[in-house]
């Protein structure tokens, strides 16, 4: 017998519904809508590149006003200036910035530089400075030497951090084509070691004028006014032996006064050997 199923989940229609439902509101074409996306783009092209137009054209009729230069703490500001050359009163947009910039890297103190041209006709410089770290004495007179080993000309700059060690018996690597006049090596990370222990004493930094680099573990540093070799070899442990100078200094040297000893060994653990003048 057939079976049959009765579905009353429907319910009855209102006289203001359409028995068929709903009508789907119409849905815009696919193109329709890309066109208009198109169309905003395009729109935002044609404004950026007229702004870009309008740009260039009042940069042309824009005058350089004056170089800024920033970044300056040892050079005299007034010299980097210079360096600009006459700018004033040409057309910002003639102004080339990388020509200017290789003008101003060429300066042998000078680390590396950006220059930028501002709207308003400033030409802005910001130099980053090489830092002097000691006097490299030579046979061929003194020169200078930066935090990164490179050789620089003795000349005034308007301050130095603190006293400038002299340095002896570093070798320098010749200057090449667009590199200049390095010193490297063993030596000179010896030579920072000793400069880094002297930085942590009590008073020995304020009394060492000139450490002598010498293979063979015979690095030594003299003091000011005096002549004696103090040795602290090329092997570390400065610190400690430093603390043993100050102590020397203390307890002999100010008792038995300068020159009294030619050398006196800070090599040796817990011991000093000095040796006198004959």
């Amino acid at each position: 017998m057939p079976r049959f199923v009765l579905d009353d989940t429907s319910r009855p229609v209102g006289p203001d519904e359409d028995p068929a439902g709903p009508v789907p509101e119409p849905r815009a074409p696919f193109m329709q809508r890309w066109g208009v996306v198109l169309a905003v783009l395009a729109l935002l092209g044609a404004l950026l590149a007229g702004l870009g137009w309008y740009a260039s054209i009042w940069k042309q009729q824009v005058w350089v006003r004056e170089v800024v230069v920033s970044g300056v703490s040892l050079l005299d500001a007034g010299e980097l200036k210079a360096y600009a050359g006459d700018l004033a009163d040409r057309p910002l947009q003639d102004v080339d910035t990388e020509e200017l910039r290789r003008r101003y890297v060429s300066h042998p103190y000078i680390r590396s530089a950006s220059v930028t041209r501002e709207l308003n006709g400033i030409v802005r410089v910001h130099v980053e400075e090489r830092q002097p770290l000691c006097r490299l004495v030579t046979d061929g007179g003194v020169r200078m030497i930066d935090t990164e080993g490179v050789v620089l000309p003795v000349r005034r700059v308007v301050a130095v951090p603190g006293r400038l060690i002299e340095v002896t018996g570093l070798p320098v690597k010749p200057a090449g084509i667009g590199r200049p006049a390095t010193v490297s090596g063993e030596l000179f990370e010896v030579f920072n070691d000793v400069l880094d222990a002297l930085r942590q004493t009590a008073y020995a930094g304020l009394l060492v004028r000139r450490i002598t680099l010498i293979d063979g573990n015979k690095t030594y540093f003299t003091v000011a006014g005096s002549q004696t070799r103090f040795v602290v070899g090329n092997d570390g442990n400065y610190k400690e032996k430093l603390k043993k100078f100050e102590i020397f200094w203390q307890k002999v040297v100010s008792r038995k006064g300068f020159d009294s000893y030619s050398s006196v060994d800070l090599r040796f653990h817990d011991r000093v050997f000095a040796r006198e003048n004959e």
